[in-house]
């Protein structure tokens, strides 16, 4: 794990500047918003509180063809082409059509922002400020606002997390469809992807083993927020002879929200993101991200205005509803599944024909093949890429 090196007092100065385009959050989605504006002519500014890939906050792992199309496959620590589930009454190994991998957070984030041509400060966004039209008046600049001073750009993403920071309709855990998810990373090694559907652990939610060369990332996430993972993490690392130690934890967003407002953008975790039942959100992440960007780059490149990428964007995202709807609907089903029906149905599903048109239409949910050549017009085409 990085060891936190942030500037803080005195070396934390004052901060004001204006971009073309201001980029608050620069992890998974920032950084592929930052990476689409690369070669634009445009001043592209990324905003984070941590040093870049300084605070890793998932088990970092992503389909390999998303790392590859990305360009970042050299942050690959190890690669996976069985995932094996277990029950309290069986254990299933699922051969899977495409591989999964787990790679190096510091290393992923220096590789993306390599590929992009923005600025980068460390700086903690604490809001904006919002006028009577909302930001919203054709181009004009929005004023975010720092624990080092006020940044201004017409182009404004918000890529901070479930917080939502840019919004002031945000909402709180526990109320919020927010699952928990704790982890912790014991040095050790393993060759197998794993994942525990046990009541045992945690009543709604699955528990995992994601091993990482030298170190083995298990961890725990509930559906439910109200319920707290810490002690069914350290209980599944020791019964997999793990110490529980160098602790990562984290709110996760398992409901689809609004991809623009008040004339700023929201990408990945701020504008939920993350898919239901897997809590998957790195290549989603990637994927909106991407979408974001190619908007931007449209504003910039004089193609549209503002309003019309906001627009296209939330049209985009909202295309993909009923995917992210379908997922949550089987996450609020499982729990109720009797454990010794579970079992027979997991038997039935681990076979190869299922496996591979399962994880098929996944995979097609945010499919690798988008990081490729830009593609214009894509809004007009969502119906169809997103099918």
């Amino acid at each position: 794990m990085p060891i936190r090196r942030t500037r803080r007092g005195a070396d934390r100065t004052p901060l004001r500047a204006d971009a073309d385009v201001l980029v608050c959050g620069a992890s998974f989605a920032g950084l592929a918003v930052a990476r689409e504006l690369a070669g634009s002519g445009a001043r592209t500014l990324l905003v984070d509180r941590y040093e870049l890939g300084e605070r890793q906050t998932s088990a970092c792992a992503a389909p390999t063809e998303w790392l590859a199309a990305m360009g970042v496959a050299a942050s690959i620590k190890q690669t996976f082409e069985d995932l094996v589930v277990h029950t309290p009454y069986v254990t299933a190994r699922m051969q899977l059509p495409w591989t999964f991998s787990t790679f190096d957070y510091q290393t992923l984030c220096a590789l993306l922002y390599e590929q992009s041509d923005a600025e980068l400060e460390v700086a903690t966004v604490d809001g904006r400020q919002h006028t009577a039209d909302g930001g919203r008046q054709g181009d004009a600049s929005i004023v975010v606002q720092t624990d080092r001073g006020e940044l201004r750009a017409p182009l404004v993403v918000d890529c901070l997390g479930w917080r939502r920071v840019l919004d002031s309709r945000g909402y709180q855990p526990p109320v919020a469809p927010l699952s928990r998810g704790l982890e912790v990373h014991p040095r050790g090694a393993s060759d197998e992807l794993e994942i525990w559907i046990d009541r045992g652990y945690v009543p709604a939610g699955y528990g995992w083993s994601f091993p990482a060369e030298e170190e083995v990332r298990v961890g725990v996430g509930s559906f439910d927020p109200r319920f707290h993972v810490k002690e069914p993490t350290v209980r599944l690392a020791r019964n997999l002879d793990h110490d529980p130690v160098r602790y990562q934890g984290n709110w996760i967003p398992h409901r689809l929200r609004a991809a623009s407002a008040d004339g700023a953008f929201f990408v990945g975790d701020s504008a939920g993101h993350c898919l239901p039942l897997t809590a998957e959100g790195i290549r989603t992440a990637f994927y909106f991200g991407i979408a974001c960007g190619r908007e931007l780059r449209a504003v910039v490149d004089g193609e549209k205005p503002r309003d019309h990428a906001l627009r296209d964007y939330s049209a985009f995202s909202a295309a993909h509803r009923w995917k992210f709807e379908s997922l949550l609907r089987v996450q609020r089903l499982i729990p109720r599944v009797p454990p010794r029906v579970l079992a027979p149905a997991l038997r039935a599903m681990a076979s190869d024909r299922f496996v591979h048109w399962a994880f098929g239409h996944y995979l097609r949910i945010a499919p690798p093949e988008f990081a490729g050549a830009r593609l214009r017009g894509y809004v007009r085409r969502a119906g169809r890429i997103a099918a």
